[in-house]
């Protein structure tokens, strides 16, 4: 059965414009606007939940890959966001950009309830359009324990946003955390990603068994 849905802030002359496309098409008013909901239900179902880990050295890098990508996000009409401490890199030149800044004061990363009011200042800025977010206040929690960035890491894929939530870390805070730890974080973003410089490279994990190392 059909419902009947209330448009608020239709002023008249969107409405008349609207009837005049309706006119034109042979169409009700109602029609194109259930028309626009099936495409905007559409593309919200086919909005990825991607949880990205991205390995890296330097941070003006990181920068430089975001500045790159940064018209697809927007012409994809995603939320673009990040956080990071006061004095970060990011600070300035995704602010440039037009990006939300959703770090919170006092900046306080080495404590996990911190993230959560990180995500929800993000959610109400971002208004339930898909997330694209780099949060680098994950690479100053993992830099004190890799441990704890493993809890939140946990946490987020419980119930992950619509969007692309990248998770940076630092080549030596992976290297010098147990291979138990790497492993996990491997599996939990499997692929991961590298950044040499200003390229990227996509890394798979795969199990075997000791008696392939014996074939070609």
């Amino acid at each position: 059965m059909g419902k009947d849905l209330h448009i608020r802030e239709i002023d008249e002359k969107e409405h008349a414009s609207l009837t005049k496309i309706a006119d034109s098409m042979g169409v009700s008013i109602n029609s194109i606007v259930k028309d626009a909901i099936d495409k905007w239900l559409l593309q919200k179902s086919q909005i990825p939940k991607k949880h990205i880990m991205l390995i890296y050295d330097d941070e003006k890098a990181v920068v430089n890959l975001l500045k790159s990508i940064d018209k697809i996000a927007q012409e994809q009409g995603w939320f673009r966001a990040f956080c990071a401490s006061p004095k970060h890199i990011s600070k300035k030149d995704l602010s440039k950009l037009g990006w939300f800044d959703g770090s919170v004061l006092p900046y306080k990363p080495e404590n996990v309830k911190y993230f959560s009011k990180i995500e929800k200042k993000i959610l109400e800025a971002s208004k339930q359009k898909p997330l694209f977010v780099m949060d680098f206040a994950l690479s100053d929690l993992a830099s004190s324990s890799i441990a704890n960035a493993i809890k939140i890491e946990r946490d987020y894929d419980k119930d992950p946003h619509p969007g692309i939530f990248f998770c940076p870390y630092k080549i030596e805070d992976v290297t010098s955390s147990s291979v138990n730890e790497c492993m996990e974080l491997f599996l939990m973003h499997d692929p991961f990603y590298i950044l040499k410089d200003n390229e990227l490279y996509k890394f798979h994990i795969t199990k075997e068994s000791p008696h392939k190392l014996f074939l070609d």
